[in-house]
């Protein structure tokens, strides 16, 4: 059973257009396939009829202007929206690649597996806050590009409170996996891992030197082996059929040790990153206990030398203007 995916990226005012360009393939995208875009389909929302739809067709207006549409429409704040303010959110969700070649293989699962992902979103973000959602199927692993203008319930913009801490966090990956799972085979990935997300443009940097899955070739270091023409009649088209015999068991050999390069490639990638992760909880782990440490060390110096903190009690006082 594969892994789902879900990132999310905060985006600022006036930043979108080169996002709404990639998701709508308005400029060119390096890693994708001209020839599969055209396969690219979106997901949208009927308010009146209150259902979601696959549809091919493109949104006219571009999606900064959407965005900014958006907030004016749902904005319900009495100050103004700063000019550094996360004004959308750019969510990534796919799934582990061989489970996502799965499922784009046929065209009802494919549909089935977008509008399900639309509907998670929806329920928690809010359908009228997703300005667009585009399903790629260009690039290497299908993938969804859902952007959420982050407006509270109450017409507040506040990303921080749309996201949530790291345990709201972490219980938007429990719920997407199990969302995932029934219908698709995919999981949540691993629970209270410290690792950082990668940013959109590290991403596609990572998919480019396409680290897990390396281009490990040996058939062009050398040449397959011939045999020389025996002096009998006939000899050429004899020879000819000894060297394609050869040829092809040479090049069989060669796929085979390809095969086994990429899979001990993939599986030694595979062992270090789970490495990785396992660090990172250590670390994070005895940093929380140093710092619980440090609030037990600070209580019990107060207990054994209260005077120490008698005056900066009474200066904390005196700067809030209270009396002592």
């Amino acid at each position: 059973m594969g892994f789902a995916v879900l990132h999310i990226e905060k985006g600022t005012a006036g930043k979108a257009g080169g996002l709404g360009n990639h998701i709508e393939r308005t400029k060119n995208v390096p890693n994708a396939d001209p020839k599969l875009s055209e396969k690219n389909f979106y997901v949208r929302t009927d308010f009146d009829k209150g259902r979601i739809y696959p549809t091919m067709q493109r949104e006219a207006k571009p999606l900064q202007e959407r965005i900014n549409a958006r907030i004016k429409d749902g904005y319900k704040g009495k100050t103004a929206i700063r000019k550094d303010a996360v004004t959308h959110l750019n969510i990534v969700l796919s799934g582990s690649h061989d489970d996502m070649q799965r499922i784009a293989k046929s065209s009802d699962k494919l549909i089935e597996w977008a509008l399900q992902n639309a509907k998670f979103i929806g329920e928690k973000f809010g359908f009228h806050n997703i300005v667009e959602f585009g399903v790629h199927l260009d690039e290497r692993t299908p993938h969804i590009h859902c952007v959420v203008v982050p407006l509270t319930k109450d017409g507040r913009l506040s990303a921080k409170e749309m996201m949530g801490d790291r345990r709201k966090m972490s219980q938007l990956q429990e719920d997407y996996g199990k969302a995932m799972q029934e219908s698709f085979g995919l999981q949540r990935g691993i629970k209270g891992s410290t690792a950082t997300h990668d940013s959109v443009k590290e991403y596609y940097a990572r998919i480019n030197q396409r680290i897990m899955y390396p281009s490990i070739t040996v058939d062009h270091l050398f040449n397959a082996p011939k045999i020389p023409t025996p002096p009998l009649i006939g000899r050429e088209s004899w020879a000819e059929r000894q060297n394609k015999a050869i040829s092809d068991a040479f090049f069989n050999l060669s796929d085979q040790y390809q095969a086994q390069a990429q899979k001990k490639a993939s599986k030694a990638i595979s062992d270090a990153y789970t490495n990785k992760l396992q660090t990172e909880e250590k670390l994070d782990r005895l940093r929380k206990e140093n710092a619980q440490l440090k609030g037990i060390i600070k209580e019990q110096d107060k207990q054994l030398h209260p005077e120490k903190y008698l005056h900066q009690e009474a200066t904390r006082n005196l700067d809030r203007g209270m009396s002592i």
